[in-house]
C-alpha cells in the first residue's frame, strides 16, 4: 500500500501491527504507507521520503536495525521509532547508536504510540468544507 506524500511509514512483518498502526494513524489524519520487512522499508523510505518511520527490529529479509542504519545513512532527517518484543540491552544501545529517535516495547499502548508520533510532528489539519 503506497501513499504519495507519506507522513508515516510503518515497517513490521506482523500484519496485525501494520493494520493497527495504519488505521490508528489514518484516523488521526496522517498519510500512511506500510512495508512487511526491512528491505521493503528501505526501498519505500527512498521512494516516499516519509517524515517518520515506525519500524520493528526482528523481521525477515532485513532486520530493523540494519534497515535503520541504511535509512539514516540515506536520509538522516527521517525520524525513526523502533519497536521490539525482545528487550535486550545491546538492542537498545544499537538502536540509539543508529540514530533512532524513539523506542517502544511490544505490546505497546496505541495511544502512547500516537502521542509520541504527534510529538515528533504535530499534524497540520486541512480544513474540510
Amino acid at each position: 500500500m503506497l501513499e504519495e506524500d507519506c507522513d508515516v511509514l510503518v515497517v513490521d512483518d506482523q500484519l496485525g501491527v501494520r493494520l493497527l498502526l495504519s488505521v490508528a494513524l489514518k484516523e488521526q489524519g496522517y498519510k500512511v504507507s506500510v512495508a512487511a520487512n526491512g528491505s521493503e522499508g528501505v526501498e519505500l523510505a527512498k521512494k516516499l521520503n516519509p517524515k517518520l518511520i515506525v519500524m520493528d527490529i526482528k523481521m525477515p529479509v532485513k532486520d530493523g536495525i540494519t534497515a535503520l542504519y541504511e535509512i539514516k545513512r540515506d536520509n538522516p532527517l527521517i525520524k525513526v521509532i523502533m519497536m521490539t518484543a525482545y528487550e535486550e540491552r545491546n538492542t537498545v544501545t544499537r538502536v540509539k547508536e543508529g540514530g533512532a529517535e524513539g523506542f517502544f516495547l511490544k505490546p505497546f499502548d496505541i495511544e502512547d504510540m500516537i502521542n509520541t508520533i504527534k510529538e515528533f510532528f504535530p499534524l497540520r489539519r486541512q480544513a474540510h468544507g
